[in-house]
């Protein structure tokens, strides 16, 4: 290493800007411990294991954002906008209508049920 160094004719690289201290503040990750439920956990972490889903905790952030904030579409939009919930309700719907409806049952009882006059 030497003694001294010669920056005469030394060339300025290109400056960037930082973000602004806003930007810089809503992606800066802090580590803590959170307690959940376990189906709500099993939930992001089934909807993270699907190819090209976003890791678990990212989803967290995103919904948790959402909600606080407003911005962004809310559940039903998002639903909406999903081709395949949009499928696999109507497929349900489709289901559910195609069943023949139960016979209705006489006296508000349950089939086989005998009804007793009190005297």
């Amino acid at each position: 290493m030497k003694k001294e160094y010669n920056f005469r004719g030394a060339k300025r690289g290109v400056t960037r800007l930082l973000p602004s201290k806003a930007e810089r503040r809503r992606h800066t990750k802090i580590r803590i411990t959170i307690h959940l439920d376990q189906d709500v956990l099993e939930f992001f972490k089934t909807a993270a294991a699907k190819p090209g889903a976003s890791p678990y905790q990212t989803h967290i952030n995103r919904v948790l954002r959402e909600h606080a904030f407003g911005h962004g579409q809310s559940v039903g939009d998002t639903l909406l906008a999903d081709e395949q919930f949009i499928t696999t309700l109507s497929e349900r719907i489709a289901r559910y209508l195609s069943v023949p409806a139960r016979p209705a049952v006489a006296h508000g009882g349950a089939p086989g049920a005998t009804s007793r006059r009190r005297r």
